[in-house]
């Protein structure tokens, strides 16, 4: 997965990929008092993917013919095919337009997931590894949407859309 996303990102920014660069883009950004700083997002995706992958494999493993489990995987596919779409989409592009929208996605695929392996697999551990993700997303949502209207957009060529007060400035 990794490898997909440093190649997905350094075609998107064009062979001009690095962390140094990715940071000072991120400090740069007009951000809500409420972001999480920047060392928190390898701690969170970390912690996030390693309670996917073992709820991932908890449900492949159940029989095919387990009501859910289908659809659960299919939704898990989506949501890592959009993991690992972000870095591209948000770095290597400059566009926290297409940052918001592929949080956006991404929680939506995650919430479906949940949904199946409550309602349809009725399965606790299922859900449960989705928690930390679920929790994530619930700040990453609003950091996200701020970020798209608040900041200039490279890719897009637009915005702001916002100005905001700057009591809501980090």
């Amino acid at each position: 997965m990794q490898a997909a996303v440093f190649v997905l990102k350094k075609v998107a920014a064009g062979g001009n990929v690095s962390r140094k660069r990715d940071r000072k883009f991120y400090r740069n950004e007009l951000l809500p008092v409420f972001a999480p700083p920047g060392a928190a997002f390898p701690v969170a995706w970390t912690i996030n993917s390693i309670c996917a992958i073992a709820g991932g494999l908890h449900v492949l493993n159940m029989p095919r013919e387990t009501e859910g489990r289908s659809e659960f995987l299919r939704l898990q596919s989506a949501a890592w095919a959009l993991y690992v779409t972000f870095e591209a989409a948000y770095f290597g592009l400059r566009s926290p337009i297409n940052a918001a929208g592929v949080t956006i996605l991404y929680s939506g695929a995650t919430v479906a997931s949940f949904a199946v392996a409550a309602r349809r697999l009725r399965d606790p551990l299922a859900a449960a590894s989705l928690a930390p993700t679920l929790a994530w997303l619930a700040l990453a949502n609003p950091v996200g949407i701020t970020q798209a209207l608040w900041n200039r957009d490279a890719f897009w060529k637009v915005g702001p859309f916002m100005n905001p007060e700057r009591r809501w400035l980090k």
